[in-house]
């Protein structure tokens, strides 16, 4: 059994026969079902690992219930020949089937796990390697690569002293920079300028293992005594890496960076959303994280964490004006065309608002439930001897 499982979510479209077929789920840039995948460029680079021993955990999701047989059927070809090299898994609705229905013969609601949206494919990220047994579970995304030396580098410090760690996104000419536009002294509209600004903080600090305000969900490590404790958020719509580390501050748990860990992200350029939608979905993002913020603190099991501590990103999109700001950034994107599509300013930030009063509680129920569900898991005795039957047959 592999003490350290490196967990790769890849995500499914529809293919070219079918390009404009009906999306539940939306992702950055899934990959069309007929088109070529990234993943096998990554499983070549995890070839070449040097270090301690580990195994891959796959994740399929697709952005219809529809596709998803056939996306399981892609993943299954495309990580087969890997396993000459190492132990490799799949995961995918059918074993969501079988885990929903453990859980509910457990007393939880099956429902509470999903292959849909980002927070709930990493929750189960994390679900599987615990039922492995696995002590550090080392988060990584299809279309990234990384050096021989990565996994070395990834569990030097990792334990109960550093319970999690992050490291830098590199592109594909080795900068570590997003590109800025001029600023504008709307946070939202220069969030490429703060994310640098945060950057550039961390590689000033002495020393090359330092706390963090930010993380990345494509490089990031967890040992066993965090994801005990901490889950994603269900009901953050994207940011779920750094929410992640919010989650667990509120805990009372230290994220760390390590300047030495780093990845190659090698993104598609073929897939992308206009500049409005992507900001209204920060918007609902980073209203719905100041409301959580705020709201922890009446709740006396949370340890108390200011927007000033995550400076200057995301510290910055989470201060009182985070509304006016929100609109105003909103307003200047918007066009006849964006509006229809994707609603107007005002509505936006309605909804965001209405939403970020709703979902917080939900999201401290959850949290409550998180280490008796992981627990309760964890005795499964059918359902452990599932995974790693499954794990140690390849």
């Amino acid at each position: 059994m592999s003490n350290i499982v490196i967990v790769v979510p890849t995500y499914w479209t529809w293919g070219g026969e079918r390009a404009d077929g009906p999306v539940e789920a939306i992702y950055d840039h899934p990959t069309p079902l007929d088109g070529p995948s990234t993943l096998p460029r990554l499983l070549d680079s995890l070839v070449k690992l040097e270090g301690p021993p580990f195994g891959v955990l796959v994740l399929t999701a697709a952005v219809h219930p529809d596709l998803e047989e056939a996306a399981a059927q892609r993943v299954e070809a495309l990580i087969r020949p890997y396993r000459q090299h190492f132990p490799i898994v799949q995961f995918a609705a059918a074993d969501l089937r079988l885990l929903r229905e453990r859980a509910a013969t457990a007393g939880f609601d099956p429902s509470l796990l999903s292959l849909r949206g980002y927070p709930n494919i990493r929750n189960l990220q994390l679900i599987i390697p615990h039922l492995l047994g696995s002590e550090v579970i080392v988060a990584l995304d299809d279309d990234e690569v990384v050096g021989p030396d990565y996994l070395r580098v990834a569990t030097e410090f990792v334990g109960e002293n550093h319970p999690g760690i992050g490291g830098f996104y590199l592109d594909r000419r080795g900068g570590l920079l997003l590109p800025e536009s001029e600023p504008t002294g709307n946070p939202f509209l220069d969030k490429s300028i703060l994310m640098n600004q945060a950057a550039r903080t961390l590689q000033a600090v002495p020393g090359r293992l330092v706390p963090t305000p930010v993380a990345y969900g494509g490089n990031m490590v967890f040992h066993c005594s965090l994801w005990e404790r901490v889950s994603f958020d269900p009901h953050i719509t994207r940011g779920e890496d750094i929410d992640y580390l919010i989650n667990a501050r509120l805990r009372g748990l230290e994220f760390f960076f390590d300047k030495k860990l780093t990845i190659t992200h090698l993104p598609p350029e073929a897939y992308d959303e206009p500049p409005y939608a992507k900001l209204a979905q920060d918007v609902v993002r980073f209203i719905y994280e100041r409301s959580k913020l705020l709201a922890a603190r009446e709740r006396p099991e949370f340890a108390p964490l200011e927007p000033e501590a995550l400076d200057p990103y995301p510290g910055r999109l989470l201060r009182e004006d985070v509304a006016d700001q929100a609109l105003e950034a909103l307003q200047r994107l918007a066009t006849p065309k964006t509006v229809i599509r994707y609603g107007s300013p005002e509505e936006i930030v309605a909804v965001a608002e209405q939403r970020a009063r709703e979902a917080p509680p939900r999201y401290f129920e959850f949290a409550r439930m998180w280490p008796r569900l992981l627990e309760a898991l964890g005795r499964d005795r059918a359902l452990r001897d599932h995974w790693r039957s499954r794990w140690a047959a390849d």
